[in-house]
């Protein structure tokens, strides 16, 4: 009886060591270093269309650090979504760029702090609205339609976005095109009738400022069966 009172006290002895031990304060400071905050794009706004003078852009963000770091961020910049290095160790929180109307852009920044430790921002993209007045594309054009020939369309002003081509197809038939923003231009859908066949017309393209000039890519169905007449391609050059 009193061996294995004897071998408790010893149990108690050493738990009662352990916990002690277990107990110990940890006197170690640890130091908190501050990494940059995650980027927010202030301008352009991602997915924005924007209206520009000129040939270039600002790009801004906003990152911040609590430890007072100095700015120092590489910028990626391109057309594509995985844009290429620009700018490396940029000392601010902007970056003049250049860009061309029509053009979509893609970017992304990353921010490093004095110790190394890297913040990199969510991609962001935006498109550079094209500047066109719709009265520039009035007047008459050449119509080249691969396959058949070049023959004249005159085109006169619908509204601030919309010029009527008089000549569709060769055939007299009228057609609107719509202009927007993005250089892109849609064949407001149409029917005209030929004889006992109803055509179906749509279409879409682009247009250039620069020259004035209009490329429709259109289908003509017929409506009766949905198959294509034909499919072609309508440049036109202003004369």
């Amino acid at each position: 009886m009193k061996k294995n009172k004897l071998i408790f006290a010893l149990l108690s002895a050493l738990f009662g060591f352990f916990v002690l031990q277990s107990c110990t304060k940890d006197n170690t400071t640890y130091k908190v270093y501050n990494s940059f905050t995650t980027p927010t794009v202030t301008a352009p706004l991602d997915a924005a269309l924007v209206s520009i003078t000129g040939k270039t852009i600002d790009l801004k963000w906003v990152s911040t650090n609590k430890d007072g770091n100095a700015v120092k961020c590489d910028i990626y910049f391109g057309t594509t979504n995985t844009p290429g290095l620009l700018k490396k160790g940029n000392a601010t929180l902007s970056l003049t760029v250049p860009v061309v109307e029509g053009g979509t852009y893609y970017w992304y920044v990353v921010m490093t702090d004095a110790n190394n430790i890297i913040t990199t921002s969510p991609l962001w993209s935006f498109t550079v609205a094209v500047n066109y007045t719709i009265s520039n594309f009035v007047g008459l054009y050449d119509c080249n339609e691969p396959g058949y020939k070049h023959y004249d369309c005159n085109f006169s002003k619908v509204d601030n976005k919309t010029v009527k081509n008089d000549n569709f197809w060769d055939n007299g038939w009228a057609v609107n095109y719509v202009f927007d923003s993005y250089g892109k231009v849609t064949l407001t859908p149409v029917s005209y009738v030929s004889g006992t066949t109803t055509y179906d017309i749509t279409g879409d393209g682009t247009f250039n400022p620069l020259t004035n000039g209009v490329i429709v890519n259109y289908v003509v169905k017929d409506h009766a069966t949905g198959k294509a007449a034909d499919t072609n391609t309508h440049t036109f050059i202003k004369k």
